[in-house]
């Protein structure tokens, strides 16, 4: 199983990812691809580093008013590069999720599985905003609305899949800016920001696709009782606003990191704290233990390396010890230290 992850090349998702990535890693996930739209060339080449296996692709999406289509168009452009890639297996998270445990599902290319989402895309909460929108809504895409009504689909958030197909991708990603369009003018209360979920999860069903919501995808939400983390395997940590003065609020990060930052107000009897433990995770791992003391190339990886930079890039890329202790000294081919230890 790949475990794959879309977003813009930005600082607002580089340390998210660093928070997810640190997670998977330690529960022994090795095989992680990050797909990126072009922004910041530094931050693809950050998680190469991290061992990721990475793909950047320019943003050419025609219309880019709604943000989320970023993702089905990111996964048309790395199907479309290499038709191998159809074939495969993939577990499918978002930057803010965090893996408790690895969950024990295995997709087949009829049966693909998500995590249960009823409470805001299910057709209830559909009717509950408007009639016959969700008759609307397939409408405008293509999509048997008694077909919908029969199956009552929820599945959403993360998934696992097998063998997706680039014409899928490119249907849910002209479906997600469609319904988009759609909701925002339906002058309803709908929660629109979603249009990418239903588009995802009735296009399956239009592929010939079945999806079921299996307790091993269940999630928690950082609102919840830290209790219900320990009965899911994965943790979302989304649904937190401003407001909440004792949980860990994701928006207030989008310039800088949180890894430094004094986090002791988080509640510890809310799933949020388990968030917090696990930016902990990252926090001693991000920290530099060597600075660059004169720019060099770095020939064993063939990367530059720029005067008072930190080194190895990332900070906690492995490194041998007695390879240290030679840039450290004159025991290299500059005949010179190149890099100091900082003190602690």
């Amino acid at each position: 199983m790949k475990y794959i992850l879309c977003q813009p090349a930005i600082l607002r998702f580089k340390w998210e990812l660093e928070v997810c990535i640190t997670r998977l890693q330690k529960l022994g996930i090795q095989d992680i691809i990050l797909l990126f739209t072009q922004g910041d060339a530094d931050i693809p080449e950050y998680f190469k580093d991290m061992g990721c296996e990475v793909h950047v692709y320019p943003d050419n999406r025609t219309d880019k008013s709604y943000i989320p289509s970023i993702k089905p168009y990111l996964w048309m452009m790395y199907l479309e590069e290499d038709s191998s890639r159809e074939n495969g297996s993939y577990f499918y998270l978002d930057s803010d999720v965090l893996l408790r445990e690895i969950p024990k599902v295995r997709p087949t290319k009829k049966m693909w599985y998500a995590s249960d989402c009823t409470g805001y895309i299910g057709n209830q909460y559909i009717d509950s905003k408007g009639d016959r929108l969700l008759e609307d809504m397939c409408r405008a895409i293509g999509i048997d609305h008694l077909f919908i009504r029969k199956k009552d689909p929820v599945g959403g958030a993360q998934w696992a899949i097998k063998n997706p197909s680039y014409a899928y991708w490119k249907k849910v990603y002209q479906d997600s800016i469609t319904l988009y369009k759609l909701l925002d003018q339906s002058n309803t209360d709908i929660q629109k920001w979603t249009a990418e979920m239903w588009a995802q999860l009735w296009n399956v069903y239009h592929f010939g696709i079945d999806v079921k919501v299996p307790e091993e995808m269940n999630f928690s939400w950082p609102t919840d009782p830290v209790e219900r983390y320990y009965e899911t395997k994965i943790f979302h940590n989304a649904g937190v606003v401003d407001d909440h003065p004792s949980l860990f609020f994701k928006g207030k990060y989008v310039n800088h990191t949180p890894f430094e930052d004094d986090l002791s107000y988080v509640n510890q009897e809310k799933a949020s704290i388990k968030y917090v433990e696990a930016i902990k995770e990252v926090r001693p791992l991000a920290k530099a233990k060597y600075i660059v003391l004169e720019s060099f190339l770095d020939l064993e990886e063939d990367k530059e390396y720029e005067k008072d930079k930190p080194f190895p890039r990332p900070a906690n890329k492995k490194i041998r010890q007695e390879r240290l202790d030679a840039l450290a000294s004159s025991n290299n081919k500059a005949g010179r230290p190149l890099i100091k230890k900082i003190e602690e």
